[in-house]
């Protein structure tokens, strides 16, 4: 059985939401971040830098295998399942331009997003403005394929989808206007979360 490690935030929802949708049996242990667990030997063992998702997989040829990342995770877990990656060039190439752009832009900017607008005990007008921007460019970009395309990826739901759903999620829940202003993304936002794995990925860890 796979083990997860993970906290419920957009980036650790990326892995659990995948479990569920391929079905494939886990366990999960909640690492608690504010108490320090990440920073524990035993866990930078399996992620380095301390970050959740992490996962141990004992299903593999030889010894166990370490997944850490967001994005390592939801790409290992479509070539173990074989499903939400495709495999002709061009579409595969696409996942994988959209998968990055969840974890490399949507995802870190609005961790800096809620860093400097909520965490920073002094609030940086420009840090704030700065990341905001970059986030309403990130939505931008969303609007604009998802006029094209059901889906981020034309054809299919992909790991893609995953891989950007969480953000927009809470995203949403926190500024209900935004989907005012970007129809397609609310569109597809309503769609990815109508999925049952989804819901039930939403939910782990309790």
């Amino acid at each position: 059985m796979i083990t997860l490690y993970s906290y419920p935030t957009p980036n650790g929802h990326k892995a659990s939401i995948m479990l569920e949708e391929v079905g494939l049996p886990y366990e999960i242990i909640r690492v608690e971040l504010m108490q320090g667990d990440n920073l524990k030997p035993e866990f930078l063992e399996i992620s380095p830098l301390g970050k959740i998702p992490a996962m141990i997989d004992p299903d593999t040829d030889g010894a166990p295998r370490r997944v850490f990342g967001s994005g390592a995770i939801l790409e290992y877990l479509a070539e173990k399942s074989g499903r939400f990656l495709p495999c002709e060039g061009c579409a595969r190439t696409e996942v994988w331009n959209w998968l990055s752009f969840g974890v490399s832009d949507v995802g870190p900017t609005s961790v800096d997003m809620f860093r400097f607008s909520v965490r920073a005990p002094e609030k940086l007008p420009y840090a704030i403005e700065l990341f905001k921007s970059e986030l309403h460019r990130c939505y931008q970009a969303l609007e604009t394929q998802l006029a094209r395309t059901e889906y981020l990826v034309d054809g299919d739901y992909t790991i893609a989808d995953i891989s950007v759903y969480p953000f927009v999620a809470v995203a949403g829940q926190t500024t209900p206007a935004l989907f005012e202003r970007y129809p397609n993304l609310k569109r597809w936002h309503d769609l990815i979360g109508s999925r049952p794995a989804v819901q039930r990925g939403m939910a782990v860890p309790e």
